[in-house]
């Protein structure tokens, strides 16, 4: 009861005084200064190893600048469904993880984490129907299996992902007597849950990267010239389900050395992240212009400031600062905790945003017919 007071009296004031801070950094940034824009210029040239030159482009082989590619039709559906698709896979990812080597602190982040994959899984067939235009689309999809389609290989494992998540969630239902006592529940709680989290564990693993391998298989230059979007992906659905698990189980007052698990993850996979994203956007050059330039229609603003910036760079120091300056007086709880909802609402932001503009960005790279030839040359 302490802990659930302590939260409500002082631990949510305190995330509430600090949202004015966040909601200044991500919308009070000099737009429009020309220095803001040459320092994201220099960033792009930095990352991406390639700094535009128009007479230069002008001379390459063009038909008119007319569109080499057909547009892609992904809207807010697939946004969506790529985000917590990567959250339902690294929850079950993180809460198997506890359930195979953590002790018994560690039981909340088993519950939560496979409650939360169930809950952010649901959302999924959904969002893909709703994006096909019939259902009967995503029903003819399971009719054939065919290895060589990242879209036929991504429904079957959405579908194998759902059953193994579905299981395992129902069990932890009944051991946590939310089924009631009747024989069925007792059943249901006596089935092998760990046994059937290893099956599990790598469909959620397929889940958490595949939505990177399916745009790398298009032929947009900025989805298709580097290989490493599944890697960047499965990294951000660990790094930001691990967040939102942390959040929850904070609020419930959970042991300081559980969060403490949790937290060194959090590191851990921000920094992969942060890493496959550099390292892709060095592989990708010139492509990754729409993403990370500051021209007409290219979103470089929004990714170096709310992806980049606000949920990947600056969580990733927060939470390495609290990790080497790890407080323990009782007088430092409060901000200790509020420090924490934030890294986790900013990984959060963070993960959603990358895929948006990426998605997004990759809408502009298919009309860019210089770069298309450019990269189908290479």
């Amino acid at each position: 009861m302490e802990q659930h007071r302590f939260a409500k009296e002082r631990l949510l004031p305190s995330i509430v005084e600090r949202i004015p801070t966040v909601w200044n950094a991500l919308y009070r940034l000099p737009v429009g200064q020309e220095s803001t824009t040459d320092l994201m210029e220099r960033l792009s040239s930095l990352t991406t190893g390639y700094t535009p030159d128009p007479e230069q482009e002008s001379q390459e082989i063009s038909y008119y600048d007319y569109p080499v590619l057909k547009q892609p039709f992904w809207h807010w559906e697939i946004i969506w469904y790529f985000f917590l698709g990567g959250l339902a896979a690294g929850c079950y990812v993180i809460a198997s993880i506890a359930s195979f080597f953590g002790s018994k602190e560690d039981r909340a982040v088993v519950r939560t984490g496979y409650y939360l994959s169930l809950l952010a899984l649901i959302p999924c067939p959904l969002l893909l129907m709703k994006d096909l235009g019939r259902p009967e689309r995503f029903l003819n999809m399971l009719r054939i299996f065919k290895v060589k389609s990242p879209m036929s290989m991504g429904v079957w494992g959405l579908v194998g992902f759902s059953l193994f998540s579905g299981i395992t969630t129902i069990i932890q239902a009944a051991r946590d007597g939310l089924l009631g006592k009747w024989w069925g529940a007792r059943l249901l709680a006596a089935l092998p849950q760990k046994l059937l989290a290893l099956p599990g564990s790598s469909f959620a693993f397929f889940i958490g990267g595949y939505t990177g391998v399916l745009l790398a298989a298009t032929s947009v230059p900025l989805w298709s010239r580097s290989r490493l979007l599944g890697a960047i992906f499965l990294s951000s659905a660990l790094s930001t389900s691990t967040a939102l698990v942390s959040a929850i189980i904070r609020l419930a007052g959970a042991p300081g050395k559980t969060l403490h698990k949790l937290e060194k993850m959090q590191w851990t996979t921000l920094f992969v992240e942060i890493a496959g994203l550099l390292a892709f956007l060095r592989n990708t050059g010139r492509a990754a212009r729409p993403l990370v330039g500051t021209g007409p229609n290219e979103h470089g603003p929004t990714f170096w400031r709310v992806e980049f910036g606000l949920g990947l760079l600056l969580p990733w120091l927060l939470q390495g600062l609290a990790l080497l300056f790890n407080q323990r007086t009782d007088t430092e709880q409060s901000n200790r905790e509020g420090r924490g909802l934030l890294i986790s609402l900013l990984v959060l932001l963070g993960g959603y945003f990358l895929r948006r503009t990426i998605i997004k960005a990759g809408h502009v790279s298919s009309r860019d017919a210089r770069t298309t030839l450019w990269n189908a040359q290479r």
